[in-house]
């Protein structure tokens, strides 16, 4: 139930230019779930994840939130090499 909210929520921030800036520019996923009970939605960063692979499928009307909303709940670095394994970092001889 709170998962279509968090469609909702992002549908309307799709359509608001205002709140989709606002949105663009949050930093952590509270500040979302903030953002929303400001404007009268009512979920979790939980079910804010739970819609992700709803909005990635509709990319074309919600545009830019996807990357806003993926970069939220993505690692906190960007040092992972592309394999998505961790650089040696031991001693080779061991």
């Amino acid at each position: 139930m709170s998962k279509e909210k968090a469609l909702d929520f992002l549908s309307k921030a799709a359509e608001d230019q205002q709140l989709k800036q606002r949105l663009q520019d949050a930093d952590h996923p509270n500040e979302l779930v903030n953002l929303a009970q400001q404007h009268g939605y009512e979920f979790s960063s939980d079910h804010l994840k739970q819609a992700i692979p709803a909005i990635q499928e509709k990319r074309g009307f919600f545009g830019d939130l996807v990357d806003a909303v993926l970069e939220l709940f993505g690692p906190n670095h960007d040092d992972y090499p592309p394999t998505g394994v961790q650089p040696f970092s031991g001693d080779p001889n061991k």
